[in-house]
């Protein structure tokens, strides 16, 4: 007969998330929103939006860098939930990527 092992489940009610990371999860949907705006205008105007387009396109890929380095910084704080520091670096790296894409493609 097999003896049981006493596993403790497993509790996350006292982990909490860190602030930087939720800070660059919230950078992160600023700069997704500001893309997707641009884009929605861009497209409707046939490719001859305004330079406030330009700014808007600038404003969203600063703020992808500032809530990548958000991100990064949340990532000393060890007693946090792991969830929203994932969450913020890979948002934050992808929307940077997306960025860097558009700004390539705008200047060819």
């Amino acid at each position: 007969m097999t003896k049981k092992k006493n596993h403790k489940p497993y509790r996350f009610k006292d982990v909490k998330h860190s602030p930087d990371g939720m800070l660059s999860c919230g950078l992160a949907v600023f700069s997704f929103l500001g893309l997707a705006f641009a884009f929605i205008i861009t497209i409707r105007a046939r490719g001859q939006a305004g330079g406030w387009i330009g700014l808007l396109g600038l404003a969203a890929f600063l703020f992808s860098i500032l809530g990548l380095i958000f991100a990064i910084i949340s990532w000393k704080d060890e007693e946090a939930s792991d969830m929203s520091k994932r969450a913020g670096t890979l948002s934050n790296i992808a929307l940077i990527i997306v960025n860097v894409i558009v700004i390539i493609l705008g200047f060819i």
